[in-house]
């Protein structure tokens, strides 16, 4: 009996490794710092990313430049999108719009910005104190930051990366 409680022990461990494995590799490479390849000339570098914890909202919603979907905010991730220079405005799709939430860039050639996205949970609900109640909801709302250079680069290097768009 014991012999076959060590063998069901090494498949039940060898069967959690394996499940880790892969949720790690479909959940983001993390980026070599020196193997991004260069800002195209004219254009400059926006790099979004989220670091959510435990109890933030696990929804991936769609990050938008001047109304046109650019990628996806994956929490705990991080990603770039090189742009032609000028003025761009971003924002996160979600259930309700405020332009509190988004964000204004005006980018020249070659400039670097990190944009965070951050989600503040449940600030839209809504439901009654009646237990047989099946109406309650909520809604997370996410926010643009723009985070200075020297604090961002340290999250970024901290969030499994997604990739960029070239």
């Amino acid at each position: 009996m014991r012999t076959k409680s060590i063998v069901l022990l090494r498949w039940l461990l060898s069967a959690l490794a394996g499940i880790a494995t892969c949720a790690t590799a479909s959940y983001g490479q993390w980026a070599p710092a020196g193997s991004l390849p260069a800002i195209p000339p004219g254009e400059a570098r926006v790099w979004f990313y989220r670091d959510a914890g435990t109890y933030d909202s696990q929804e991936q919603p769609y990050i938008l430049m001047n109304g046109t979907i650019i990628g996806v905010s994956q929490p705990r991730g991080s990603f770039y999108f090189d742009v032609k220079s000028g003025f761009y405005h971003v924002t996160v799709q979600q259930y309700l719009s405020n332009p509190e939430e988004d964000a204004n860039i005006n980018l020249v050639p070659g400039q670097q910005v990190y944009l965070k996205i951050v989600a503040l949970t449940n600030c839209i609900d809504s439901g009654s104190n009646r237990r047989a109640s099946s109406s309650e909801f909520s809604r997370p709302c996410f926010y643009v930051w723009n985070i200075p250079t020297q604090i961002a680069q340290a999250d970024v290097a901290r969030s499994p990366f997604y990739g960029g768009n070239h």
